[in-house]
């Protein structure tokens, strides 16, 4: 071990302790990491990229520190205040998990993928226990993942500047100390990929609103601006109800503010949570991204639809499961389903301009609403939220110049599907994550059809990091196809099952129904009126 120490101290551009990872110079500090027991790389467990102003809790985030003695980043960070369960995490949160190959040579700047997590706007974990590293760290990449505010903290949606978007922010915050200190561990700060899920993949489409682009690759997973419910209704409400809640009288916005910071983040959520502001499941909740004024710092400056994606020379990868919407529905409420009607999922910007027999004749004929079709009307949710949307959003990709853009439809179902293992719907919202990253809930041991799976998509993955195109070599016997981007008018995607397939037209029929829909009505769905 003595020997081990010396050789490490030897070596200018690192330094070994007992147990842990090497030590990497940034231009914040020196920074220890911890190696992985899994797998040959280390891990920067808790890197801080941000602080948040304890004064200002719901404002922006401050730079990140200086370190002046050895930053110890062996242990994964507390994870931003949310609610699972009970009130959890903590507002000194804005770290991230940096892992880096061990082979890596001082000069290597190998690809780098940073991961956004979902979570509903409400709450999210970039930490092991749901994102494990080691499946994507086979194939030579830096990999990070983040903690950014959510709820309360992270998605107000004020008509005061400065406190709108605060996740989005962070999220920009992350990618500019990417820009900054990746090259120490031994990424390329030109080379960037952001990939995401749910509401993580909804922030990446939004961030190509913004007014500086701060990666070259994109990946989308199920969730993109342009799903019908992200956005918060433009009010004052929230801190001023969860305030009152907690002693305050009045409703003077900033006053409320100001009085919650000085209350712990548990306290602040446990009321935010009681009072349902932040709920996943209410049609205009009161925390998730929404328009802001023009600032400099500002994300959204209109709705989605009415901007045009900052999308010019990069390479994106965009898809969704089958029946992504399943998971928001009863599986067995026959009462339930008797009574479905089928605009219960539109805004009511929709409801108004939306016959709803069009919509009962697409998805079920002449057939009565009941159990029977529970299949079809998963497929109209679904349609709704995310296929449609998606394929709109490719459409604006292409319109704006993007080099490529690739789809994919994800209905592999194995062991590690999280959400649907134990269904008949097909695959359903996040089941394609467990064929990206290990999870505490997940076997620890993959079966051989579901190993295969997993190499597919993390080469898939980790080869659109390195290239823009996730099948580079053409055919090869893992993966036997080639991955065409859209072009012109086609519309190829890959069918990511077993087998893999390279197919046309997703859900052609539905589809241009509601391509229908929205030219006869565009005037009327601009973005909704708050």
């Amino acid at each position: 071990m003595k020997k081990i120490l010396l050789l490490c101290l030897a070596i200018n551009y690192l330094e070994c302790a007992p147990n842990h990872g090497s030590v990497v110079e940034t231009p914040n500090g020196p920074v220890r990491g911890v190696q992985n027991e899994k797998g040959d790389f280390t891990m920067y467990l808790g890197v801080p990229y941000g602080v948040v102003d304890e004064d200002n809790p719901f404002g922006d985030a401050k730079p990140p520190p200086k370190f002046t003695s050895v930053y110890e980043a062996v242990s994964d960070p507390t994870i931003c205040p949310q609610y699972r369960g009970g009130p959890i995490g903590d507002i000194d949160c804005l770290k991230l998990n940096v892992y880096a190959p061990n082979n890596i040579k001082p000069k290597d700047q190998l690809p780098v993928m940073f991961f956004i997590p979902g979570g509903a706007f409400i709450g999210n974990s970039g930490n092991r226990d749901m994102l494990g590293p080691e499946l994507l760290m086979k194939h030579d990449i830096i990999l990070v993942t983040i903690n950014y505010r959510a709820g309360i903290y992270g998605f107000l949606c004020l008509d005061i500047p400065g406190y709108n978007n605060q996740g989005l922010k962070d999220q920009v915050l992350a990618l500019k100390w990417i820009k900054d200190n990746i090259e120490s561990f031994g990424g390329d700060p030109h080379k960037v990929t952001v990939f995401g899920q749910s509401a993580g993949a909804m922030s990446i489409d939004m961030l190509l609103l913004a007014k500086e682009n701060l990666f070259q690759r994109a990946i989308i997973q199920s969730g993109v601006a342009l799903t019908p419910w992200i956005f918060a209704k433009n009010t004052n409400l929230a801190p001023v109800m969860v305030a009152n809640e907690l002693g305050f009288k009045g409703d003077d916005v900033i006053g409320a503010l100001d009085y919650l910071k000085g209350f712990n983040a548990a306290d602040v959520i446990n009321v935010t949570h009681s009072l349902k502001i932040d709920e996943s499941e209410t049609t205009h909740p009161l925390t998730r991204p929404c328009v802001e004024s023009e600032s400099d710092g500002a994300i959204l400056t209109d709705y989605p639809v009415n901007l045009k994606p900052k999308v010019k020379d990069l390479d994106i990868m965009i898809g969704h499961t089958f029946r992504e919407a399943s998971f928001r529905y009863p599986v067995s409420d026959e009462s339930y389903y008797e009574n479905y009607v089928f605009d219960i999922e539109l805004e009511q910007d929709f409801n108004e301009i939306l016959d709803e027999k069009h919509v009962r004749n697409l998805y079920i004929k002449d057939e009565k609403t009941s159990l029977n079709v529970r299949p079809q009307i998963l497929d109209f949710a679904s349609d709704f939220a995310f296929a449609h949307p998606t394929a709109r959003t490719v459409d604006r990709y292409l319109e704006a110049g993007v080099r490529n853009v690739y789809r994919y439809l994800f209905t592999y179902q194995g062991d590690r599907n999280g959400m649907s293992k134990n269904t008949t719907d097909g695959t359903n919202h996040g089941d394609d994550m467990g064929y990206l990253w290990n999870e505490n809930n997940l076997p620890e041991e993959p079966n051989a059809a579901d190993q295969k799976m997993i190499d597919i998509m993390t080469k898939l993955y980790t080869d659109f990091a390195k290239y823009g195109n996730p099948t580079p070599s053409g055919p090869t016997d893992l993966i036997p196809v080639k991955w065409e981007p859209a072009v012109g008018e086609q519309r190829p995607y890959l069918l990511i099952d077993e087998p893999l397939s390279l197919e046309h037209r997703l859900f052609n029929e539905r589809m241009v129904f509601w391509d229908m829909y929205y030219k006869l009505h565009a005037d009327k769905v601009k973005g909704r009126d708050t």
